[in-house]
């Protein structure tokens, strides 16, 4: 948690420093082409829908559908407020505990979950780049920042130093509290994924199941990517899809190791960096990662909080 706080605010200094940029990004998302955000809404409204269809394939029963798919909404405002998608995972288990599950086997199904996703990631980037290397080529180190002024540059240059050091000295903080303790949850870890490979292996054995599991986890990234290469055609940058959905895959791999809430800050920061890296105007890369954003979390925020008000008030998780 605290990495990822430590990432915001350095990214929040390095936005002000570099406000300009960002102002022009933004003007560049206000006339943008309508009927491609559209096509971006939809597809963040199928991402719920996705993540409904992969929790039932997890689940050793059928839930009320109408409910789990509501729940996923409730779910997605709590992993923008807790890191490294354990809000979702905690709505969750609440809700198939009120269903009358166990806490192991609520837990199990949130895991097989979890596991199913990182599979399949691994499995489309594998891919991508094995069937595309031309995109892979294309996103060679060929950078090109907008001209900053040099007191911007020197704010940047001390912005990114104090957040490398607030890290260093996390890093050092962290490691030094937890080292007793890491042969004690490496076992547990360890115990845990034994456990879902277990279930992974009794899902494979029921077609349904399976196709929903895998279905629901191989939908998500690619309908992610989607949204991305939608906001940069409404913006007239016609990137191939192949590119964005590599872009995507590695940059969103790479920032999962950085628990920040809902990946904010990093994401954000590698996603623009790696689109300007294969060859996307700095101005345009800005003004995509911030529809992209304002797409997928900024305003489906407050309509989930409410969502996940309600559940909570009903007991229905």
């Amino acid at each position: 948690m605290l990495f990822g706080l430590a990432t915001a605010v350095a990214v929040l200094v390095i936005g002000f420093a570099h406000r300009a940029a960002v102002d022009a990004g933004g003007d560049s998302l206000a006339t943008a082409d309508g009927e491609w955000l559209i096509l971006a809404a939809s597809a963040t409204l199928l991402m719920w829908i996705v993540g409904a269809i992969a929790q039932v394939g997890s689940m050793p029963l059928l839930p009320p559908l109408g409910r789990l798919f509501v729940v996923q909404l409730g779910a997605s405002f709590a992993n923008h407020v807790l890191p490294a998608g354990v809000g979702g995972m905690a709505v969750n288990m609440r809700f198939m505990r009120r269903l009358g599950m166990t806490r192991g086997a609520a837990a199990g199904a949130v895991g097989l979950n979890s596991l199913a996703g990182l599979v399949t990631h691994l499995l489309l980037l594998a891919g991508v780049v094995a069937a595309a290397p031309s995109a892979v080529a294309s996103l060679a180190p060929r950078v090109h920042w907008p001209a900053f002024s040099s007191s911007a540059t020197a704010t940047t240059a001390i912005a990114a130093t104090g957040a490398l050091a607030i890290v260093g000295a996390l890093t050092w903080a962290t490691v030094r509290l937890t080292r007793r303790g890491a042969h004690a949850r490496l076992s547990k870890a360890t115990s845990h994924l034994v456990n879902d490979l277990r279930e992974l292996r009794g899902v494979l054995r029921h077609p349904g199941r399976a196709a929903a599991l895998w279905g629901g986890s191989v939908a998500a990234p690619l309908l992610h990517a989607m949204i991305l290469y939608a906001v940069l055609q409404s913006l007239g940058d016609p990137v191939p899809m192949g590119e964005v959905l590599l872009v995507y895959l590695v940059v969103s791999a790479v920032c999962a190791l950085l628990p920040a809430p809902g990946a904010i800050g990093s994401l954000d920061v590698a996603l623009i960096a790696a689109l300007i890296a294969g060859g996307v105007p700095s101005t345009t890369a800005l003004a995509s990662v911030l529809g992209y954003r304002l797409i997928t979390v900024w305003l489906p925020l407050l309509p989930t909080a409410c969502v996940l008000g309600v559940l909570l008030r009903r007991r229905i998780i």
